[in-house]
């Protein structure tokens, strides 16, 4: 790495739109009310959001105890990735993009049921 020109590995969701169309009950249930107030919804911020919704109690509790396993298991691979960022293995990181998306679809599934 040079001293001006900078390596960075980074994952990015290049469109909100499908962030949307992908989760859209987890869209509504962590989003709808006051999401205006987060300037960028991508899917790591979504596995955030939901995770701290699930934690923070800001949905019902019914629907917090539904999600609780899946919200932290979704919360654990978001800092997984961050750390295979972190150390520069894109391999790693890929692989946790597929396990993140995969755990949001079965969140997904849960929250069309609220």
């Amino acid at each position: 790495m040079g001293t001006v020109l900078q390596v960075r590995v980074m994952a990015e969701t290049y469109s909100e739109d499908e962030v949307r169309k992908a989760w859209p009950a987890l869209w509504r249930l962590v989003w709808e009310d006051g999401g205006d107030a987060i300037p960028k919804k991508g899917v790591l911020e979504l596995a955030q959001a939901v995770f701290n919704a699930v934690r923070a109690g800001l949905i019902p509790a019914r629907q917090a105890e539904s999600l609780r396993n899946a919200a932290d298991a979704v919360e654990e691979l978001r800092f997984k990735l961050q750390d295979a960022l972190a150390a520069r293995n894109p391999q790693e990181a890929d692989r946790l993009t597929y396990a993140i998306e995969d755990e949001l679809d079965e969140l997904e599934d849960m929250a069309k049921k609220f």
